[in-house]
């Protein structure tokens, strides 16, 4: 089993997961779990996670001007707007105070244990370190590490209007959904999924160039530390996964699912867009 490269608390982690899962009666939470599974199998199963620039990128086959052009475009498609919408996120479990799924007693604490997990993400990506908070910094936010990152690369962020409309597109779909609590989990799910797949598939190719270019923001995403630690993302994915299970309105379910590939679709257009932009 892969150790954790950054400590949190995984008694009180715990301990807000079990909250969320006994929030429901138990027929409700089988039920909604079968609904959720079913989601993250078909999106585990799309074409997102074969795409043939993961391999191409795990074999080092991509030059450094062709990781500059990902890097900023990746920047504008979610770098910059994740702790936007996981703030929002946050904000937007006071929801889950008239979710019929969850038993009257327990809806009113169900939004202050799901702002715990959500939160537990949040810091994260601030640059908290909860093991010892005298090494924390805003300067170890993941968005600052991907600025610094772009410094590294000698690139600066491009501007919004001449980014590719994959990339946009992407930006636009997480917006479009800020404020609907059960749709913004489903993405940001599946982001995180991205994440650590990509992110991975990033960090060997970028090494070629630096291993530099491996520490800050890619220590921090996909598995570290030469695939012995695992990154928090996964911690993550599980916790936005069980919320959403929670909060899951099952005659929602047809929507969700087809959401879910359509926002795995805008990520396949954006790595396809930039395989063939960069003849990879």
């Amino acid at each position: 089993m892969n150790n954790f490269s950054f400590t949190q608390s995984e008694d009180a982690r715990h301990e807000a997961l079990n909250f969320v899962k006994n929030s429901l009666e138990k027929g409700s939470w089988e039920k909604n779990q079968v609904c959720i599974h079913n989601i993250k199998t078909h999106i585990e199963n799309h074409s997102l996670f074969k795409h043939p620039i993961l391999a191409k990128l795990k074999n080092k086959e991509l030059n450094l001007i062709q990781l500059k052009e990902i890097h900023s475009h990746y920047f504008i498609a979610i770098v910059k707007i994740f702790t936007d919408a996981l703030s929002i996120l946050i904000y937007n479990c006071h929801v889950l105070e008239r979710n019929k799924n969850i038993q009257d007693e327990k809806r009113i604490l169900a939004k202050v244990h799901a702002r715990y997990l959500l939160s537990l993400n949040l810091i994260d990506e601030l640059g908290f370190n909860t093991h010892n908070l005298a090494l924390s910094s805003p300067n170890k936010s993941h968005l600052a590490y991907f600025i610094n990152l772009l410094e590294q690369l000698r690139i600066a962020p491009i501007d919004e209007e001449q980014a590719d409309i994959e990339a946009k597109n992407i930006q636009n779909f997480i917006k479009h959904y800020l404020f609907d609590y059960q749709e913004l989990l489903l993405i940001l799910a599946i982001t995180e999924q991205q994440v650590i797949a990509y992110s991975e598939a990033l960090s060997v190719n970028i090494a070629n160039y630096g291993s530099e270019l491996t520490e800050g923001y890619y220590a921090c995403h996909g598995l570290v530390g030469n695939g012995e630690n695992l990154a928090n993302d996964d911690n993550h994915q599980d916790d936005i996964w069980t919320l959403l299970t929670q909060a899951l309105d099952v005659e929602n379910f047809n929507h969700l699912y087809l959401l879910a590939e359509d926002y795995a679709n805008h990520w396949l257009r954006f790595w396809t867009k930039m395989s063939e932009k960069l003849e990879i």
